[in-house]
């Protein structure tokens, strides 16, 4: 193939530039993963490097499948050999592979976010914490960023002031670690914190990686936190063979740790560095690009660049404003269905929103006017009850250390053990130092006898089960537990319309571990074992499960939609409170976000972009009057559609702030962990906040020990 000839220039250097580190500035829709895919190509095809010496990854399991499919079927590559994945995938790889270094077995559990929340509760009960004052997917928060920095516990206060609140944090983090190793269980986030404290604590296994991993290219570098770019600096800083693929202005995920400052920094971090701008956009036309640049060009966080097409179209982005909520979701309603009328399929239809509580009124409208929907990010298939039962027995298989999956299974289906019966077992546990897998094998002289028979009757199953999970293909395995408990039967005979829905999904549910056997089968060459499987399952998001083929309109919040690109786009409730969010208004760093957020929505559009707000919305129990988004006047008018008598009249500001006569400046937003200052009791940190601005009341713990209720207009932030 003639590398050339296939690509345009830009995209051409970015693939043959392959010694030293690579700063590759890519806008929305230029053809990033093409590029990526071509240079894994020609470092093997042309430059002769070994597959199992590149090391790529992705930012979703989704890009990784494509990216592997596209090497094998456009260049006749195996993907067998190369390291391509996730952040999280390839770091639960090494984790597996080096347990001998590091204080937790290769059988580990990860825990997702209910398991997370699950183990929560126990922290809290046994600490005697009020959730009201500390809540838990706060502080859940805090500490997912101590991790995210690498501050384990031991490092806590090395890193973060003492008082009330930070201890009371400390006491909690530290509880639920201590939770975690007991039951040999990782979170996404230690997944790549111990990585990183393993390349920074052994030198000998760093070496190992950063030999193996000659060539390390790393898209969406934008979205990194501090923990990925520790691993990637660990492994690149020697050899510098290091391409970074991404766009600062597409940078949407500082709310789960990423740092824009990662690829703002880049060139500070590595020696003559090669920057490389894509700009040529393959995706949207002029006139949607047009009003994107002039709108992210008011962001002061960014690498200068502009998209650019040769795709013309006389469609502008269109503003559209309606009375309410309701007459919103009834025009999106109508114009799809006029597309349908004119032959347009579902599936080239998104609906995007700021918050997922948008959705409500879009499912309500829809389901009256019997338009297909899907909605992205909504309950994932692998949380659903029924699978999270039969994903409890594979776990415990696994790793018999896992309380939280031996809890689940061991009264499902029902076996007539109940809360006494598992606090026995507990109390037989804790006495003998046994897991719960080994407790419920051994004779249990605090049972009856009925209780003590349903229990022996369980471990007799698990038992054989552990032996067949290291002997049988997954999809056997899962059947016969399936069928042992007659689960599809049970849910099918009920009258319950929901579990007739859930017999499905265990269907699915099997569907989906053939699925994944052929691929993986197809990948290394070998049958997957059940560790395998449930690695991929655990590793699973929202983005993954985005079925783009589906006969159905997309409802995703705009956070969801990047990567993704449809005909006919409606970015909905574009008003200030909203879009900026309320909380996001506070500092300029997070406004500039909330920009990007917009440019993202916009520059997914292929044929039309509808831009929405309303003239009153309701929030809880009132109806308030909505004011247009503070970005919609940032867009430059000449590259905007709206009704000739459409009010849209605002002084511009240049600053990015909002014209005083449209909201008042001096509006304060409070956050929980917030640090504020009060005339009378000093300083303080925000434990619970209830409204809004000056109004709002906060709960705060001061550093003389006081915990006060005070209302906004008394306190400053600090």
């Amino acid at each position: 193939m003639n590398f050339q000839n296939e690509l345009n220039p830009q995209q051409y250097k970015v693939v043959t530039t392959t010694e030293g580190p690579v700063l590759v500035l890519a806008g929305a829709g230029s053809g990033k993963t093409r590029s990526v895919i071509y240079r894994t190509a020609y470092l093997i095809n042309k430059k002769k490097v070994n597959p199992w010496n590149i090391f790529v990854v992705t930012f979703t399991n989704k890009a990784a499948r494509e990216l592997k499919d596209r090497l094998e079927n456009t260049f006749g590559i195996s993907a067998r050999s190369l390291w391509i994945g996730t952040f999280h995938s390839v770091c639960t790889r090494i984790l597996r592979y080096e347990e001998k270094s590091l204080p937790f077995n290769s059988n580990f559990s990860i825990y997702d976010e209910s398991d997370q929340k699950s183990v929560f509760k126990k922290v809290y009960t046994k600490l005697d914490i009020d959730p009201k004052k500390f809540p838990p997917g706060k502080v859940r928060e805090i500490i997912s960023r101590q991790k995210n920095s690498l501050i384990l516990p031991k490092d806590f206060f090395d890193f973060n002031e003492t008082n009330y609140f930070s201890e009371t944090v400390y006491k909690i983090y530290k509880a639920y670690q201590d939770f975690l190793s007991a039951n040999n269980a990782l979170d996404f986030d230690d997944l790549l914190m111990y990585t990183a404290i393993l390349f920074h604590d052994n030198e000998k296994i760093r070496k190992k990686y950063e030999k193996k991993f000659h060539y390390v290219m790393i898209d969406e570098y934008q979205d990194t936190n501090y923990a990925q770019f520790k691993i990637i600096n660990l492994i690149a800083k020697n050899h510098q063979n290091l391409c970074v693929v991404g766009d600062d202005d597409q940078a949407i995920y500082s709310w789960r740790g990423a740092n824009i400052r990662n690829i703002l920094s880049f060139e500070d971090d590595y020696k003559s560095v090669v920057k490389i701008k894509l700009e040529q956009n393959y995706r949207s036309p002029k006139s949607f690009l047009d009003a994107a640049n002039s709108l992210i060009r008011n962001n002061t966080e960014r690498h200068e660049k502009v998209l650019w097409t040769d795709i013309s179209s006389p469609e502008k982005p269109e503003l559209i404003k309606l009375e309410n909520e309701n007459k919103e979701a009834e025009y999106v309603a109508r114009e799809i269905s006029q597309l349908q009328s004119l032959g347009k399929s579902l599936n080239e239809c998104v609906i995007l929103y700021r918050t997922n509580a948008q959705s409500r009124v879009f499912e309500n409208t829809f389901s009256l006017q019997k338009i297909r929907y899907q909605i992205v990010g909504g309950v994932n298939f692998y949380q659903r009850k029924e699978v999270k039962d039969i994903l409890a027995y594979l776990k415990v298989l696994v790793n018999p250390d896992d309380e939280e999956s031996s809890l689940r299974i061991i009264n499902v289906p029902s076996r007539g053990i109940g809360k006494m019966t598992i606090d026995k077992i507990s109390a037989f546990k804790l006495e003998n130092n046994y897991t719960y897998f080994d407790a419920i094998q051994k004779k249990n002289p605090h049972l009856s006898g009925k209780q003590e028979r349903s229990i022996t009757e369980l471990a007799s199953k698990l038992k054989k089960w552990k032996v067949d999970s290291e002997n049988l293909p997954v999809t056997v395995l899962t059947k016969n537990i399936i069928e042992e408990f007659d689960f599809i039967d049970y849910y099918e005979k009920s009258k319950d319309p929901k579990d007739i829905s859930r017999s499905e999904n265990i269907k699915e549910f099997i569907a989906a571990i053939e699925e994944f056997s052929e691929n993986y089968e197809n990948d290394t060459g070998e049958q997957p074992v059940l560790i395998d499987f449930l690695q991929q399952i655990s590793l699973q998001t929202d983005l993954d499960n985005v079925n783009e083929d589906e006969e159905a309109v997309k409802l995703m919040t705009m956070h969801n939609a990047k990567g993704l690109e449809f005909d006919n786009v409606y970015i909905v409730g574009v008003e200030d409170g909203l879009l900026p969010h309320a909380r996001s208004v506070d500092t300029l760093h997070n406004l500039e976000e909330e920009r990007r957020l917009l440019y993202v929505a916009i520059t997914r559009a292929k044929k039309s972009v509808k831009l929405c707000y309303t003239r009153h919305r309701r929030y809880f129990d009132t109806v308030l009057t909505s004011l247009p988004s503070r970005f919609l006047l940032e867009i430059d008018e000449q590259y905007l559609k709206k009704e000739d008598n459409l009010e849209f009249q605002a002084p511009r500001s240049k600053t990015g702030k909002y014209p005083k006569n449209i909201v008042l400046e001096s509006q304060k937003y409070f956050n929980i962990g917030q640090k504020i200052i009060h005339d009378k009791f000093g300083n303080g940190v925000i434990l619970d906040v209830s409204g809004s601005g000056n109004d709002a009341k906060l709960t705060i713990s001061f550093s003389n020990g006081k915990l006060k209720k005070i209302i906004g207009t008394f306190v400053k932030p600090v």
